[in-house]
This record gives C-alpha cells, structure tokens and sequence, in this order.
C-alpha cells in the first residue's frame, strides 16, 4: 500500500471510504442522459443562435451507433460532424405558419465535457408562436431529456423534451 505523506494508518482507514463514496457520486452524478439547447437572439445580426451542449460520453455512445460500431471520438472532426448531422436530423423549430425554421449549422467545439454544436438562422418574421421538436439522443437512451433555453423571450422559456412528451411552444 502506498501511503500519502502525512497521512496515517487511521487516518487511512477513515479516509478510505469516503475516497471509495467520492468515486461513486462521481461515477453515478452522470445517471440522467441530459441536453441543453440554448437559443438567443443576436439583434445586432438579425438572427437567432442555437448552442446544443451534448455530453460527451453520450455523443460517444451515440457516435458508436451512427458509425456501426466503429471507433469514432467526439473530439475528431469527424466525430463533431456527425454529432452536427444528428442535430440537424432531431431538432428543429417550426415558425408560425407551421413551416421547419431553416438553421444552418455554422461549427463545433469541445467545451469541458460537452460537445457543443452551433446553428442559426435570420430572426424569423412575423412574431408569434413557434413550436421546438426534439429527439436527440432518444433512440440510444429511453429516459433521454432535451431541454431547450429560450433567452429571447419575455418571460425567458425553459422547455423540457421527452420521448413522452417531444414537443412545445413559445412565443417571441
């Protein structure tokens, strides 16, 4: 056993197993298959920016899946190409009339532990109630939750996607 410089046996023991308790809590805080999208208003540029932050050992999981069980890393360019496509396939918002929002994926990076995959669009007009579909990731995890920040609109919307429930609205 190798011993940490003054830490003692007893000290050891008691350590132990709140090292082991941690390691647990560390390993089992990412139970919930969880995203969060983030659209914003950018007025300055007359559009509305999207930034979904995908956890990366799920976009890995789900990476495996697209690839047929080949190794592609979220890291890779590729893998964050992927990532985008699949994106661009689960999510979308329908405008006022009913009609697909057109975003245009614009890149992607790794931030921490996430995946993040940038969209946009010109700000939509007339104003009124758009609709956000979303089914990221629920084909790989059953209890997948999408949640989706809308920061433009008064009052800001939090929106919480499911398999049960895949849809919701706001309005701008």
């Amino acid at each position: 056993m190798t011993r940490l410089p003054g830490i003692g046996r007893r000290q050891l023991l008691w350590l132990g197993p709140a090292l082991l308790l941690g390691a647990a809590s560390r390993t089992e805080a990412h139970r919930a298959h969880v995203t969060l999208s983030r659209l914003q208003g950018n007025p300055r540029a007359g559009s509305w920016e999207l930034a979904h932050s995908l956890h990366y050992h799920d976009a890995a999981q789900v990476l495996a899946r697209l690839a047929g069980g080949r190794r592609v890393e979220p890291a890779t360019l590729e893998g964050r190409a992927r990532l985008a496509l699949e994106v661009e396939r689960c999510f979308r918002i329908l405008g006022p009339d009913g009609r697909p929002l057109a975003f245009g994926t614009v890149g992607s990076e790794l931030e921490g532990d996430s995946v993040v995959v940038y969209q946009e669009l010109p700000a939509p007009v007339p104003h009124g109630t758009c609709t956000v579909e979303c089914t990221l990731f629920q084909d790989v995890f059953p209890g997948q939750v999408n949640n989706v920040s809308v920061e433009f609109a008064k009052p800001s919307v939090a929106l919480r996607l499911s398999a049960e429930s895949p849809r919701a609205t706001f309005s701008f």
